[in-house]
């Protein structure tokens, strides 16, 4: 069959289905929704390609109702009826000119499968495709086309549930067969759920009644045949996220806007969750009825995220915040003390020493040091202090604002003596101790580099005088400021 045969054939299929320029349907958005989350792709969509444009179904981001043909991803897919990657669109000849990529939205990864319907001789014919895209570069895993594929099969279903079902009118026979693969699509999409721990609802507005999904059941961990529960179903949302859900609600009805948003969760046998949840409004003839959307178990993504932000924010040897996050803090602080016109204090530590003991027992006495160093910075007597390692031998902490000049004189002691350190090993013996300068806002400045300058001063100058002890920058002169 001639290339031309087969696009005259494509186009006959389409046209057959009826599924062109229709409305949107609840279901095509779903499963849009779910390939993009399953796949974290900014972009996805269900795409009908016609004979001099490319339709969307279904869309997540940033994507217009329709494109040109020419130029686009989804059309190569159909033409050749094979799934397709595209790590980066700039560096394939095929897609580098497309206005899609040098314009919005910017592709640059693009991974599609075809979508087929069956024909009357059960040949299967490609009309679309169903992909995501994002505008950042990534490598494909092995696991995106299975899961493309997986998802193709549910919207194959879809279409297919969705043409027999116009014309269940003609012939009993077909109404069976309708009911048949509305059952398929059923138990499909129950195996998307469960893939992407994922689950819809919808509450009728008028009725004040909750329909959920299997997937919805598998969340709160209860069983389908108890039917959805009585009560404040948003009780399995703990403070303040439950407020935060209700409020969302809300503006949901009052503006038609839909939101998405993350939060913790309590399930029915107690067990701590973290979901996301979307919402958006369901109308009919131009009036809402309806609130649907889609929850989604992401407790070991969010587990993850947390972890990663952990080790990015923490010195692995001494398990203290590092000096990214010590910066942080302290601009939090600053932003804080301004505020309510209160000061902060700022600490810079440094251990006189420490290089001997390296030298002289060895670098793991060095760390073992280190991390003593860090255990007596979060003693209990330095409670709502903030410890930090800076990087080598230099350490940084932040007193609240509860604590006063006077107060904090006691505690400074206290701290100085307890870096007094004597590590031993073969035979030797090396110590160390800390020299603190400190700085407060008050007499320095409200900005991060420039209060970090003032206690560096203090630290320089204790040093220089007498090692091991403590000097704050108010008695400084001002020509004792560098830089």
């Amino acid at each position: 069959m001639s290339d031309s045969q087969r696009e005259a054939l494509r186009q006959k299929a389409l046209a057959e289905i009826a599924l062109l320029d229709t409305p949107p349907e609840h279901e095509f958005d779903a499963l849009a929704k779910v390939a993009q989350r399953m796949l974290g792709a900014r972009m996805s969509s269900i795409t009908l390609v016609a004979p001099e444009r490319q339709w969307f179904k279904a869309r997540c981001g940033p994507l217009a109702p329709e494109t040109a043909r020419t130029h686009a991803f989804c059309p190569v897919v159909v033409e050749t009826e094979a799934p397709l990657i595209v790590a980066d669109a700039r560096l394939d000849p095929r897609f580098a000119g497309s206005p899609f990529v040098t314009d919005a939205p910017n592709i640059r990864y693009y991974a599609g499968v075809p979508l087929c319907v069956r024909q009357s001789d059960g040949e299967r014919v490609a009309i679309g495709t169903l992909c995501v895209l994002d505008n950042n570069p990534r490598e494909p895993t092995s696991g995106d086309l299975d899961v493309l594929t997986d998802l193709a099969c549910v919207a194959e279903a879809l279409i297919e549930a969705r043409s027999i079902a116009l014309r269940v009118a003609e012939t009993s026979e077909e109404r069976r067969l309708a009911v048949e693969r509305l059952e398929s699509e059923r138990r499909q999409f129950k195996r998307v759920e469960r893939m992407a721990d994922m689950g819809s609802y919808r509450y009728d507005i008028k009725k004040r009644s909750t329909a959920w999904s299997d997937g919805v059941f598998a969340i709160h961990e209860l069983p389908v045949s108890g039917g959805v529960p009585n009560g404040e179903l948003v009780n399995y949302f703990p403070e303040p996220d439950r407020t935060g859900f209700l409020a969302a609600v809300m503006r949901t009805l009052e503006t038609g806007e839909p939101f998405e948003m993350d939060a913790d969760f309590v399930t029915a046998k107690g067990n701590a969750r973290r979901v996301r949840c979307s919402c958006e409004i369901e109308l009919s003839k131009g009036k809402p009825v309806a609130l649907i959307g889609l929850i989604q178990d992401i407790t070991e993504r969010h587990s993850l995220e947390q972890r990663l932000r952990h080790q990015a924010r923490t010195d692995d040897l001494t398990q203290l915040p590092n000096r990214a996050e010590f910066h942080r803090v302290l601009d939090e602080r600053l932003r804080e003390a301004r505020d309510v016109n209160s000061d902060v204090a700022v600490l810079l530590i440094d251990l006189d020493g420490f290089k001997g003991v390296n030298d002289v027992l060895g670098h793991a006495a060095g760390d073992a040091v280190l991390r003593q160093v860090a255990e007596r910075m979060r003693a209990p007597y330095l409670d709502g202090c903030f410890p930090a390692r800076l990087g080598g031998d230099e350490f940084a902490l932040l007193l609240p604002a509860c604590v006063g000049r006077r107060a904090s004189e006691p505690l400074l002691r206290r701290l100085l003596h307890s870096l007094h350190i004597v590590a031993d090993g073969s035979g030797r013996i090396a110590s160390v101790a800390g020299t603190i300068g400190l700085a407060w806002s008050g007499d320095a400045s409200h900005e991060r580099e420039h209060l970090l300058r003032c206690a560096d001063a203090a630290l320089y100058e204790a040093k220089r005088t007498r090692k091991g002890t403590i000097c704050t920058f108010e008695s400084l002169p001002d020509n004792q400021l560098a830089g």
